[in-house]
């Protein structure tokens, strides 16, 4: 294309190799040939969509500053457009740069066939590509994007226990509760719930923009921590921890341990009434007006109040039992106790004083026993390890088989009871199996009657109502039987055994009552050391030699 002007500046564009030639021809008079007067004649004549440097455009100017002949140099050429596609190493997206065109023809056919030849089938964002198209230019812009996986969700762990500290503090605004009996230590049950486990949820997969699977990251399934000691996943749901012993819980990292020994410090209004299936320890005291209910063993390290203890296994209080018999009224025979401990096995205190102890096997009290009721399915002995000690003064003490002690009574004739031969808490069986006896008996007669009252008037009972009253009335009569053996059986034993004895290392004061089997023996003056027992049916005391 040859363009003409009638000033000194002139243009010729070669189609063929797409380039621009200016030429300056010199004329006399006209002004020197500046840059701006170069773009604006390029603009007029509409070539400034060529590609063209202010670098080129200025060369020529200086050339032309100085000229006396006509020159002619190339300042712009035609220009293609221009793209590169990238494509990530992961195939998760694809970006475009376009260079616009110069003069030249745009690629954007060649846009999309190279998209095509990349494989690029997914995640085409086709809006942003035709608006890039449209632009002609576009720096690094993403045209294709994969769909990422979706991550995994790891298993989650939820503890329980809140729920439970919800229920110790749950309490009816309404109801008339002694404080004691707000429980305020966290304890659990076998088969209590402890933690829940949330199952890992599989992450999903992904698609890249080839169309691909890009698989989601596997997870571990987590399970519960190994460390559960005394928990373990529940047989009917495994994601469901359970306590298999009864005890205090403590969360750790993906599970729960319990304790089965309880440890506290004091048993106050702080912890409140226990009421524990394990075995308890306490480092402290067991404050007056407590109760403790308990499974397994209680060991006391301090002293016992007046306060209560049931134990199933045995206890240990290293301090003593002291009961206060203020505002205590005794029943005749009795002595004041506001100071219980019952174990199911063996009890043993440094010293009692107005204490109610029972234990269905042996007491053993280090120091002194006063004005208490002490009662033992085998043996008592008070006074262990030190001389001075291991007096019975006051109250009742009575157990099946021997009582030990250095001192019985008092100077001062205080009422002590003492009493072996015969199982403390068989009187009460044998009354409860009594009045068993007893129903059983009344309602064996009423079924005998109506037996016969249904024989005299035949049409008053069908034929099931027949059978039904026979067998009945066959039921009972040997319920009736063997409760009547069990009775007996008792009975005989409460027959004192000969070795049941009462064993004094030093003295037995007057107003003392030793009593063996069902014989009695009030002693009218002091006596020393020595062994009572039963001979010929009365009781004899054989003095210590």
């Amino acid at each position: 294309m040859n363009q003409a002007t009638p000033q000194p500046l002139s243009f010729a564009f070669d189609r063929a190799s797409g380039e621009l030639s200016a030429t300056w021809q010199p004329v006399q008079g006209f002004p020197p040939l500046t840059l701006a007067f170069l773009k604006q004649a390029m603009a007029d004549q509409g070539l400034t969509k060529l590609f063209f440097q202010d670098s080129v455009l200025n060369a020529f100017v200086r050339k032309a500053e100085d000229a006396k002949e006509p020159i002619t140099q190339v300042i712009a050429e035609r220009r293609d457009g221009e793209f590169s596609l990238e494509v990530d190493d992961d195939l998760m997206t694809a970006s475009l740069t376009l260079v616009p065109p110069y003069g030249g023809r745009a690629k954007s056919v060649e846009v999309v066939n190279a998209i095509r030849a990349a494989g690029i089938t997914y995640g085409i964002l086709h809006e942003q590509l035709r608006a890039a198209l449209s632009a002609g230019f576009c720096n690094k812009l993403v045209v294709a994007q994969g769909l990422m996986p979706t991550p995994a969700e790891p298993a989650r762990f939820e503890s329980l226990l809140e729920e439970k500290e919800e229920e110790l503090a749950d309490i009816d605004e309404d109801a008339v509760v002694s404080y004691a009996d707000m429980g305020h230590i966290l304890l659990v049950k076998v088969g209590d719930p402890l933690m829940r486990r949330i199952p890992p949820v599989p992450g999903q997969d992904g698609i890249d923009i080839r169309g691909g699977k890009v698989p989601a990251r596997p997870i571990a399934d987590v399970p519960f921590s190994k460390e559960c000691i005394g928990a373990e996943p529940s047989e009917e749901d495994p994601d469901l921890l359970v306590a298999i012993v009864p005890g205090q819980p403590t969360v750790i990292k993906n599970g729960v341990k319990v304790n089965p020994v309880l440890d506290v410090e004091n048993v106050d209004l702080s912890t409140g009434n226990l009421s524990f299936e394990g075995t308890v320890r306490v480092s402290g005291d067991v404050l007056t007006g407590m109760k403790m209910n308990v499974g397994g063993d209680v060991v006391v390290n301090g002293t016992v109040e007046a306060a209560e203890i049931v134990a199933g296994g045995s206890v240990t209080v290293k301090g003593g039992v002291i009961g206060h018999t203020e505002g205590v009224t005794a029943q005749a025979g009795t002595t004041s106790i506001a100071s219980r401990i019952s174990s199911q096995k063996s009890v043993q205190v440094m010293f009692a004083e107005s204490a109610h102890i029972e234990a269905a096997e042996d007491i053993l009290v280090l120091g002194n026993a006063r004005h208490c009721e002490l009662l033992a399915g085998n043996e008592i002995t008070v006074g262990k390890g030190n001389p001075r000690t291991g007096h019975i003064i006051g109250g009742r003490v009575e157990a099946t088989n021997i009582i030990r002690a250095n001192v019985i009574g008092a100077p001062t004739t205080t009422h002590t009871r003492v009493q072996v031969g015969l199982d403390p808490y068989l009187e009460e069986k044998i009354a409860i199996k009594e009045q068993e006896y007893t129903r059983k008996v009344a309602e064996l007669d009423r079924t005998i009657k109506q037996q016969s009252y249904y024989k005299l008037n035949p049409e008053k009972a069908t034929p099931e109502l027949l059978h039904e009253t026979s067998d009945k009335r066959k039921a009972l009569a040997y319920e009736v039987k063997v409760l009547l053996e069990e009775v007996s059986q008792m009975k005989e034993g409460m027959v004192a055994a000969e070795d049941a004895r009462i064993i004094v290392a030093k003295a037995v004061h007057e107003g003392t009552e030793l009593r063996i089997g069902h014989e009695v023996w009030p002693v009218q003056s002091d006596l020393g050391g020595g062994t009572a027992q039963l001979f010929e049916g009365d009781i004899r005391y054989n003095p210590k030699k």
